[in-house]
């Protein structure tokens, strides 16, 4: 019997529907088959009591469920909808209300019918046709009010017949709605459950992924440090590690993504450090110099997290090469912050700043700071002001904490606060 209830619930759910056409099909499915014991309820019980002018009714309404079902299978689930709907709007609760009249309370069965076309048509793929649904429910209730007013296909009840059908339909429309409602919502918990479960497998995709585009990145970087290890050319060895820190910085941003929690967003300020950290560790102990953080905590979206990236570590490898002199010491000013809904960065330092020729463009890594910062719409200005001062502005891309979160790392609470001034020496 299970199998059987199972079999017929599907019926009409098609190989090429999406999963929540899949559900809204299984959705219709079951109220026709929740709707079937109601009308056989209802002609048991006009029949029993001898109410024949309402017994036809509720024929007609049990000879029409099953079209629900042909219709899901031969046309698709809006069509079935529309005829479920429509039929029991503007023929079905129609015709029983003007029988029995208002004071009968059959005018109660309206709340299970719209509260489940809501409950059904709530997406935004099916919105259009809510609204039309919803133009047909007041369309019959206002044909509800002109027929009363015309006394039109009323039938004279007797007080003693009142005074039965009421108990009967507010216990049937109560439980009508207690039915519809379950049955929708129960389908509406196994979509969500399923959705869960897709989502919780691209996740895992997605973190190895990163987990592979890192580990290629860091074989990539060690084939540099090889190749460098072996030149004997200076030249060569600077160019080759220029190429090892910007690959880093890229490596960097996916190895700090698999060690987050949201793999959709990346804390850039953790970020920041350990790539000052690696930074200083290429150029060797010798080259220590002082640098100052004032960064927020800020989530950057992927593509502007290895942007910025690449921009910072030609900014910072810049002033280590250019920027230091033997009679002071070299200090580097980062700050990071955000101003409503644009991220700004500036990075400063206190050397001899850039001649005019070379800010206006004529190096590799000026260009691929300018290029680079175009890529992610921002606007950027060189100035020297005792040292060289980059700032960047750029819109922050919304990262939702919510919507993708890391299967390799366990739930924590996310760190949160002010500005902090850091110094590393």
């Amino acid at each position: 019997m299970r199998n059987i209830l199972k079999n017929m619930v599907n019926v009409g759910v098609k190989a090429d529907y999406l999963p929540w056409e899949v559900h809204f099909t299984r959705k219709m499915n079951s109220i026709v088959l929740s709707s079937f014991p109601q009308m056989l309820f209802g002609i048991i019980f006009f029949n029993y009591f001898g109410y024949n002018q309402f017994v036809i009714d509720c024929v007609l309404g049990l000879v029409s469920l099953p079209i629900v079902l042909v219709l899901n299978v031969y046309k698709n689930y809006i069509w079935a909808a529309y005829w479920f709907f429509c039929y029991g709007f503007c023929f079905f609760l129609t015709s029983l209300t003007l029988k029995m009249g208002i004071e009968s309370f059959i005018i109660l069965f309206y709340f299970p019918m719209i509260t489940t076309m809501v409950q059904i048509f709530r997406k935004k793929e099916t919105l259009k046709h809510l609204y039309i649904l919803s133009s047909i429910c007041l369309l019959s209730i206002i044909a509800i009010v002109i027929g009363f007013k015309l006394h039109a296909y009323q039938t004279h009840l007797s007080s003693l017949i009142i005074s039965n059908l009421i108990p009967f339909n507010i216990i049937l429309s109560f439980l009508t709605t207690m039915i519809f409602v379950l049955t929708a919502t129960t389908e509406s918990m196994n979509q969500e459950d399923q959705i869960k479960k897709i989502l919780q497998e691209k996740e895992i995709l997605l973190a190895e992924v990163f987990h592979r585009v890192k580990n290629n990145l860091n074989i990539v970087t060690s084939l540099l440090n090889l190749k460098k290890n072996i030149s004997n050319s200076p030249d060569v060895q600077d160019a080759l590690e220029d190429c090892r820190n910007r690959i880093f910085s890229m490596s960097l941003v996916h190895q700090n993504l698999i060690n987050t929690e949201n793999i959709m967003g990346l804390n850039f300020k953790n970020y920041i450090e350990k790539l000052i950290a690696e930074i200083g560790k290429s150029f060797g102990e010798k080259n220590k110099i002082e640098i100052i953080l004032e960064v927020e905590n800020v989530n950057l979206e992927l593509s502007n997290a290895i942007t910025c990236g690449l921009i910072l570590n030609e900014l910072i490898t810049n002033s280590y090469k250019y920027a230091r002199s033997e009679d002071k010491k070299l200090q580097i000013q980062i700050k990071f912050k955000i101003q409503m809904d644009t991220v700004e960065l500036q990075v400063k330092d206190n050397g001899k700043g850039l001649p005019d020729d070379i800010v206006s463009g004529n190096t590799l890594g000026i260009e691929l700071i300018k290029s680079l910062s175009d890529q992610i719409n921002g606007t950027y200005l060189f100035s020297n002001n005792m040292g060289l001062v980059f700032n960047l502005k750029f819109k922050l891309k919304s990262v939702d904490s919510k919507k993708m979160k890391n299967p390799y790392r366990s739930q924590k609470k996310e760190e949160t606060g002010n500005v902090e001034n850091l110094r590393f020496y």
